[in-house]
């Protein structure tokens, strides 16, 4: 391993905002999806800096480093030759490899629903305040009729049972016949995981997000291109256009017109609600309908 590569990872460590351009860029991408890393934005200069130093250790650990003593180690790979016993004594397995920490992502319900886990039928129904945890998701496989509903907020995700109101919503949009069961997912830890499972399943995915301008860019870069029109949709409540007229946030617009002010919007169904918001100026928090 390279020591100026050790020593921007002893950078950050110690709360420094240190830029992309010193890590490759695939192990850029690791630490932002579950390395307790934060994107910083200054006009074109791109950073990162730890916002959870529990997290960030383990993901240094699962590069064979050991937090605590970055600083020797890099010291050790600067003065050649380093001893094979003094590299595995600082780096620890001597053929480590990367792990995944906490692979898959959490689950919530409205009501009881039976769901499969490999050969196993399970009942979901957590207690209100709690959600569960599906960590063998290639395995997870649910009703063919249940509907997916992609909750972007903590707060809206624990506490389904104070929003009614929003899946019987949801359900007089994209139910159709019948009454199908709703199943909520969200995507933290960020990663790959929800997607990859979302494309292994023929159900339909309806987003629930910031209605703002950067929630609606979460859909449309990392769920929208991977299931299309078909069998993905954005979540946009009949009161919305009052509740950003009323109590939506300005500020929120303008730190995201820069970024996203000028996206592109390949699904033309969210077009409405970004006029909307250029209208009025301003974004709303998911967190606002939580009675």
């Amino acid at each position: 391993m390279r020591v100026s590569l050790i020593n921007a990872f002893a950078a950050l460590r110690q709360g420094e905002t240190v830029p992309f351009s010193r890590f490759p860029s695939d192990w850029t991408e690791e630490m932002l999806l579950e390395g307790g890393v934060a994107s910083i934005v200054r006009g074109s200069r791109k950073s990162l800096k730890v916002v959870s130093r529990t997290a960030f250790d383990v993901y240094l650990r699962s590069k064979g480093l050991q937090p605590d003593m970055l600083e020797e180690t890099a010291d050790l790979f600067a003065s050649p030759p380093a001893s094979r016993a003094q590299q595995v004594q600082l780096l620890g397995d001597s053929k480590a490899v990367a792990v995944r920490s906490c692979p898959g992502f959490p689950v919530n319900v409205i009501g009881p629903l039976s769901v499969r886990l490999g050969e196993r039928k399970l009942l979901l129904c957590p207690c209100p305040g709690s959600f569960l945890y599906i960590s063998d998701f290639l395995n997870f496989r649910i009703p063919s009729n249940a509907i997916v509903v992609g909750v972007e907020n903590m707060e809206n995700f624990r506490l389904p049972e104070r929003q009614g109101a929003v899946w019987d919503e949801i359900l007089d949009q994209f139910g159709g016949d019948g009454i199908p069961p709703l199943l909520l997912v969200s995507r933290y830890p960020q990663s790959r995981d929800l997607v990859t499972w979302l494309q292994d399943i023929p159900n339909q995915y309806v987003h629930f997000g910031d209605f703002d301008l950067a929630g609606i860019n979460i859909y449309l870069t990392e769920f929208y291109p991977h299931l299309g029109p078909e069998r993905s949709a954005f979540f946009v409540p009949a009161d919305i256009e009052e509740r950003l007229a009323a109590s939506g946030s300005r500020e929120r617009y303008s730190a995201q017109f820069a970024r996203f002010g000028r996206m592109p919007l390949p699904d033309p169904r969210v077009e409405p609600l970004v006029q909307l918001i250029h209208r009025h100026q301003k974004g709303y928090d998911q967190e606002g309908y939580v009675e």
